[in-house]
Formats: C-alpha cells, structure tokens, sequence
C-alpha cells in the first residue's frame, strides 16, 4: 500500500474510434477512460477488481458528476489523474482531471462508491477500508444525493442491452448508459450542441438482452433522462445534463 501512488497519473492518446464525426471525443468514451484508471489505481490495493472478487465484493458506482470545460479531439494527448479523497456515510468519494499537453484544464469530475456483497447485495462500511487517499486536494464537490425521479418525461429511444454492453460483473457498463441517453437525440442536436456538464445516478443492475427505454423532459435549462428497465419498471439509472454550444464553431 505504501507504494501505491496518491494520485494516479497516466497519459492517454485519443485514438479515431474515441471519436464522433467531428473528431470530437465522445462524452461516454471520455467516463470509460475515467473508469478505467479508477480501476487501475484501485488494482495496486487489496481492494482491487480481483482482490474484491476473492471476498465476493465489488465496486459499485453510485454517483458521477463531470464537467466538460473543452472536447479534446483526434490525435490529441491528454492527462487523466485521479485520486480517492475521502468517505461520506457508505461511500468512497474519488475525483477526477483531465488536462490538455498543454495543461489547460477541459474536464473534472467526481465520484460516490460502494463496496457490495456480491450474494446479498448489501453495501460494507467502505470508511474502514484503506485506499489511495488524497484527502487535502478536492475538484468538485460530491453529492451522493440521488437524483429524483422525472415527472412528466417523454420517450425518446430504445435499445437492448447486446453482449458487447455487459462488464466483468455480469451487468451493463456504466458508460452505455451514457451512450444511450446521447444516442437518443438527433443528429442535428449533436452536431450542434455539446454535453457541458452531466449529474448521473445509477440505480439498478442492466443484464444482459435487457430492454430500456430512455426518457427526457426539459426543466429549468437542463435535461433530464432516465434509462427505464422495460420489464418492470424500474429505473437504472437518472441523469441531468447541460447542454451548450461549443466554444470552437468547429466542436
């Protein structure tokens, strides 16, 4: 554990299938990229995905908050670190940057997990585990609060979980909520606006071949969607998300 490094750094190239038609990196590509380096400074402990696995654990993740100051694009080198700052009641709090070569800031975000019995399902007392911890340095602020639910949304797309959606853990990746909910607007909304900042909770477990439907309703300048499991009713996940025009004309 003393080697592990407070906060984890690693370099990232973004490839041309990071990318959508405009050579802007994707918003759910960017949170896998994320995800994964969570992972990766987790797996140095004994709290990583194998170590957890052994105990019949896993890592949950409630809550993500991200925002979005510039997409990097094509070709572009950018800088991930990431770093556990702490607990609050259940949950293991982990922020996030992401900086350009040159070291402009375009993306923070903030995280809330859990630590779950896989048999039981219910959550550890994640305070008395030890983890990278870099209490003093804070990018967001978290709210592990969940996002309540819409009040008079609209349908806006449809999709089936397929085996290429399912993690290690049998269920839905996080990211292909976001790649659902993106997918659900229209081309002519996409080209021309730009995800500026988005508040996500996940609430339940997507299975494999598991039908959804995606709704929306507007409020107060944002967007709010929620990824509905068909069969019976319940909510995998909510979303708020601010929309905006991109500072460059080009994306």
């Amino acid at each position: 554990m003393s080697d592990v490094p407070p906060v984890w750094k690693e370099n990232r190239l973004v490839e041309s299938f990071d990318v959508d038609v405009h050579g802007r990196l994707r918003a759910h590509v960017l949170f896998g990229f994320l995800l994964n380096a969570a992972w990766k400074h987790t797996s140095f402990t004994d709290h990583g995905y194998h170590d957890l696995s052994a105990r019949n654990q896993m890592w949950v993740l409630s809550k993500f908050q991200l925002v979005i100051r510039r997409r990097a694009r094509w070709g572009d080198q950018i800088l991930i670190e990431t770093w556990g700052k702490g607990t609050e009641k259940l949950y293991g709090l982990r922020d996030f940057t992401v900086s350009s070569a040159g070291g402009d800031r375009l993306a923070s975000a903030t995280s809330a997990w859990l630590i779950l019995d896989q048999a039981t399902r219910r959550p550890l007392r994640v305070d008395q585990v030890i983890f990278p911890r870099n209490p003093g340095r804070q990018e967001l602020e978290t709210d592990v609060r969940r996002l309540a639910p819409l009040s008079a949304p609209t349908e806006a797309g449809r999709f089936r979980a397929a085996y290429s959606d399912i993690d290690p853990n049998g269920h839905v990746t996080a990211m292909r909520y976001l790649a659902w909910m993106t997918d659900s607007h229209t081309r002519e909304f996409l080209e021309t606006m730009s995800p500026a900042s988005m508040e996500i909770s996940f609430l339940g477990e997507g299975a494999l071949d598991d039908e959804v439907v995606v709704r929306m309703e507007k409020r107060d300048g944002r967007e709010l969607c929620s990824v509905t499991r068909e069969t019976d009713q319940k909510d995998l996940c909510r979303a708020e998300i601010r929309w905006a025009l991109p500072e460059d004309p080009s994306g």
